[in-house]
This record gives structure tokens, C-alpha cells and sequence, in this order.
């Protein structure tokens, strides 16, 4: 075991040092716009000031509003943005596993959003991290009383990462720092390294340790056992200073989301759009910092003074007087005190400032991140144009983001849930069946817009066609359409009658239709002359009296 050990963290040291070259880059990153991060290279006491360098907030404006739009277009809480489906679409007609799904969709939004699992904290502070640098670290499990999701976020500077062969992060390395009492709290005094015990011992049960946790595919285990040691991946927790093994359990799936902005080939880690803004952000700095020095300038200039007109210094405070020599004044033909003109042009100065705020809201997204909207002059063709627009630029974006972000975190919570027994005994057309999960983003949502407006825009084209020819119209499915477009626009689903219900509508209506054929023929069939229609009718309201 020792020398697994010593593998462990010799692997580990060689993923920190490839990870080296990204932290200079980290740290200038969360300089300017992430202050409170910004300790990958230096040693930062909490709750130190980190903003005293700053001239301008733009760059974590910025930040903020792209990290609320994430939060806010892929994960709203007030709204249900992941559905459950089963991936045989025939199965999802059935009552009874309509009713199981819904439920379980319930159960797992209302787990997801409990108090105690603290996803809208963690997951707010991993956008942050996301669109700063690129990278974000998300853990996703369970309480100590394994009776609930619990979610946790890491700075990226305690985490390292490794690829498997299909360029998915299957590998991660967590450096953990904590106290001796904290860590016989956690993993018990008996597990830990000589060195930890020693310091409990002699009282010196606040002395921090580093621990290291390393989570990866376990490569050799027993697949029928199902005990911890025996999981797919496996979770080791080394006493660093100790070199000792002080846990080994393991997951049943990968327990982290590591989303990632955009990557390049060969690079694990994301880049971010705070990397686009970088240079102007820098500059920004050294503008607001002239600006500040120009504006003290115009506000309060330095004076000429003649050396030998002025009696004293100058008061130049409020109220102050100063004195000077009339005479000097009279040869002079004015005050011989006067402000210094230095050349500053501030109007140039503050054009030049917004240009560069401008390229950081460009870089962050700004122009597009709110949804196009129909505006009361825009036709719709204009209205179908602003959402393509908005599809084109932030589409690739965020579907990467559903498939590693939000889709783990789905899937691993209902995976939890369904092995804690949260949800009820599934029906039995269901059991062994595979179930998928639709995210109703509304990134997702304006694109199925833009597909029904499409659908009518070919009616409106084919007009004309129909005219001439009505069976044109057998090619589309009607209802298909008609129970579609009530989802795509938000219109809730329980406002839609059931299909069953439809078609004994439906066959109601055609029962009715053909009883009043039948009646219409056998008054035309009967009515061979006035006389006959007479007796038909005296017939018929007689019934009708009865």
C-alpha cells in the first residue's frame, strides 16, 4: 500500500506541475475580476482587502452579470428546466408511467433546490469561477445522514484534472487543508497519520495538515460486489505529511461536474471569456488610474505662484487667505497666483475609457444575453432573425454547458435519489427500461420557437398551393403541431386535454354527425311528395313531444 501511496502523489505532483504554467494566468485573471480568488501565486489572509489596486469595477460587472445570465438561462429556479422522459417514446403514453415520472421529476426538483443541499450557493460560485477562468468544480453527493443531496464548489487552485482517452475529465486530485480535531471529526483519530495523532495529543489540536484526495476509475475490482471498495471509481484520501492512507471508499458514477467554457486540443483546463477581456481589462486600470490623477488636476490644480509676490504659502483651503504684493500684481496686470495648465484632455481620456469598457461587456456577452423579445413594431421575420442571431453566438456555448454541467449534475442526483429509495416502486412496463432527461433551457426554448415559426411561415408559402390543391395539407400532422406549440411557448401542459379525452371528443362529434346524416336521408328518402314531408314532420315532432 505505501507504494501505491507514494504513486498517488508522485502522479499528483507531476499533474500540478504540467497545471503550473495556467496559475500566473489564473492570478492575473482573478486580479481584476475576481479579487476574492485571487491567491493561486500568493498567500492571502481572509478577509483581507484585495481591491486596492482596482480603478475601475467594470471587469467584475462583467463577470457578475454573465455568471447571473448562466445561472438564469440554464438552471432558473423558477422555472422547471429539466424534464424526465423515457427514451422509448411509446412507453411515455402510458398513465402509470406518466404519473411515476412526474413524480420522480418533482421529488428530484425539489431535492436539488432543498435548503440544506446548498445547490444555488455552490453552483453560483462555480459560474463565477466558469466564465472567469474557464474551469469550474462542482461536487455532487450526499449528506452525512445520506438522506439528502448535498453540493459543494472548489477553488480551482486545490484541484487538478486529468482526461481519460476521449478527452472526458475522469481523473481529480483535491488538496484539503484542515486541523487535527477537524480531521479526527471527519475521518476518526484512528485513521490518521502518526503526525496528526501526535498533535492531537499534545494539544495542539488547531495545527492544520494537508490532505489529499484523489478520485478516479478504480482499475481493478470485483464487478459483483457492490461495497465501496468495489465501486467504478475509486476515493483515496492520503495524510500527506504522514504518507499515510487514511480512507478508501468509492462512487458508483463520476461525482463531479467540471464544466468548461471552451477548450483548445491538448489543453485540459478551459479558457474563458475573462481571457478575451484580459488586455482591456489591464488597461482599464492604468486609464482609470490617469483619469483619477487627471480629474484631482482639474478639480484642484497646481498653482503658479511668483517667488516674490506671494507673502507666505498659499491657503488654498476653505476660507483661507493668502496675501500678495499689490505692486507685483499691478506690474504683472493680474493675481499673481494662477492655475498650472498641464495639457490633460479628459473628453479624450473618457472616450478612449469606454471603448475599452465596451470590448469587456462584448467579451462577457452583454449584446446578447438577454433573449430577443417581440417588440411592438418588429415584424416577425425580424423577431425570427434576432433569435437565430441569439442561437448562433450563445447556442455552442451552452449546449457544451448542459451536456457537462447541468446534465451531471441531473443525472448523478436522480442516480442518488434512486438508490436512497426516494422514489416509488416503478410500474412494471417500466422497470429495466433506460430513462433520459430534456432540458427546457431557454436557450433550448428559443430555438424550438424559431422551429414553429418556421412551421408557419411553410403553411404561409404553401397558401397559395392549398388553394389549389387541400390534400396538400394530409403531409402534416396537425395534432402533433397542435400539442407541440402550447410546450414550445411555455403554455402549461396540464391546460391540454388528454388525448384519450380528444378522441372520445372526437368520436362523439362524428356519432352526432352520422346520426344527423342518417336522419337528413331519411328525410329525403321519405319525402316523395309535400304530403310525405307533412307526415315525416308531424312524425318527427311528435317523438319529439314524447
Amino acid at each position: 500500500m505505501s507504494r501505491e501511496i507514494d504513486d498517488l502523489l508522485a502522479r499528483h505532483k507531476r499533474l500540478k506541475d504540467q497545471r503550473r504554467v495556467w496559475e500566473s494566468h489564473w492570478q492575473e485573471l482573478a486580479e481584476v475580476m475576481l479579487p476574492r480568488r485571487a491567491d493561486f501565486t500568493t498567500q492571502k489572509m481572509d478577509g483581507e482587502r484585495r481591491t486596492e489596486h482596482l480603478f475601475d469595477g467594470t471587469p467584475m460587472l462583467a463577470r457578475r452579470g454573465l455568471a447571473a445570465a448562466i445561472d438564469g438561462l440554464l438552471k432558473p429556479k423558477t422555472a422547471r428546466w429539466f424534464r424526465v422522459k423515457t427514451l422509448d417514446d411509446r412507453l411515455g403514453e402510458d398513465e402509470s408511467v406518466k404519473r411515476w415520472l412526474e413524480i420522480a421529476e418533482e421529488r428530484l426538483y425539489r431535492a436539488i433546490y432543498s435548503r440544506r443541499a446548498r445547490f444555488i450557493q455552490r453552483s453560483g460560485e462555480v459560474d463565477e469561477d466558469l466564465v472567469t477562468f474557464g474551469t469550474g468544480v462542482l461536487f455532487i453527493g450526499e449528506g452525512r445522514e445520506l438522506n439528502r443531496l448535498l453540493f459543494r464548489s472548489y477553488h480551482l487552485k486545490d484541484v487538478v484534472l486529468s482526461e481519460n482517452a476521449d478527452g472526458e475529465i475522469d481523473s481529480l486530485f483535491i488538496t484539503l487543508r484542515l486541523t487535527a480535531r477537524q480531521a479526527a471529526q471527519r475521518f476518526g483519530e484512528a485513521a490518521l497519520g502518526k503526525d496528526t495523532r501526535e498533535a492531537l495529543k499534545a494539544g495542539e489540536a488547531d495545527k492544520e495538515f494537508t490532505f489529499l484526495q484523489a478520485v478516479m476509475p478504480r482499475e481493478e475490482r470485483d464487478r459483483r460486489r457492490r461495497d465501496n471498495k468495489n465501486l467504478p471509481y475509486a476515493s483515496l484520501i492520503v495524510d500527506v505529511q504522514s504518507v499515510h492512507l487514511v480512507s478508501e471508499s468509492g462512487y458508483h458514477e463520476f461525482p463531479f461536474a467540471v464544466p468548461r467554457w471552451d477548450t483548445s486540443s491538448g489543453e485540459v483546463y478551459g479558457r474563458s471569456p475573462g481571457m478575451i477581456a484580459l488586455p482591456d481589462a489591464n488597461t482599464l486600470q492604468q486609464m482609470g488610474k490617469t483619469l483619477l490623477v487627471a480629474g484631482h488636476k482639474a478639480v484642484d490644480p497646481p498653482l503658479l505662484v511668483g517667488d516674490d509676490s506671494v507673502l507666505g504659502t498659499p491657503k488654498t483651503f476653505p476660507g483661507g487667505i493668502t496675501t500678495f504684493d499689490m505692486q507685483a500684481a499691478r506690474d504683472l496686470g493680474r493675481i499673481p497666483i494662477e492655475p498650472l495648465q498641464t495639457g490633460f484632455n479628459l473628453p479624450l481620456g473618457r472616450e478612449m475609457q469606454k471603448d475599452a469598457r465596451d470590448q469587456i461587456w462584448a467579451a462577457f456577452f452583454r449584446n446578447v444575453l438577454q433573449l430577443p423579445v417581440d417588440a411592438p413594431r418588429m415584424t416577425a421575420t425580424e423577431v425570427l432573425e434576432r433569435k437565430e442571431e441569439f442561437i448562433r453566438t450563445i447556442g455552442p456555448v451552452f449546449g457544451r454547458l448542459e451536456s457537462d454541467y447541468i446534465g451531471q449534475v441531473v443525472e448523478r442526483s436522480f442516480n442518488i435519489l434512486l438508490r436512497a429509495g426516494a422514489f416509488p416502486e416503478p410500474p412494471e412496463i417500466l422497470q429495466g427500461q433506460e430513462v433520459i432527461f430534456d432540458y427546457a433551457s431557454p436557450v433550448e426554448q428559443a430555438r424550438r420557437q424559431i422551429e414553429a415559426a418556421g412551421a408557419a411561415r411553410s403553411v404561409e408559402l404553401l397558401a397559395p398551393f392549398v388553394q389549389a390543391d387541400p390534400s396538400i395539407l394530409d403531409n402534416f400532422d396537425g395534432d402533433a403541431i397542435a400539442r407541440d406549440t402550447p410546450e414550445i411557448f411555455g403554455m402549461p401542459q396540464r391546460w391540454l386535454r388528454p388525448k384519450e379525452e380528444v378522441d372520445g371528443r372526437r368520436e362523439g362529434r362524428q356519432q352526432a354527425d352520422q346520426a344527423g346524416a342518417l336522419l337528413q336521408g331519411a328525410a329525403e328518402a321519405a319525402g316523395g311528395g309535400a304530403g310525405g314531408s307533412g307526415v315525416l314532420q308531424q312524425l318527427l315532432q311528435g317523438g319529439a313531444a314524447q
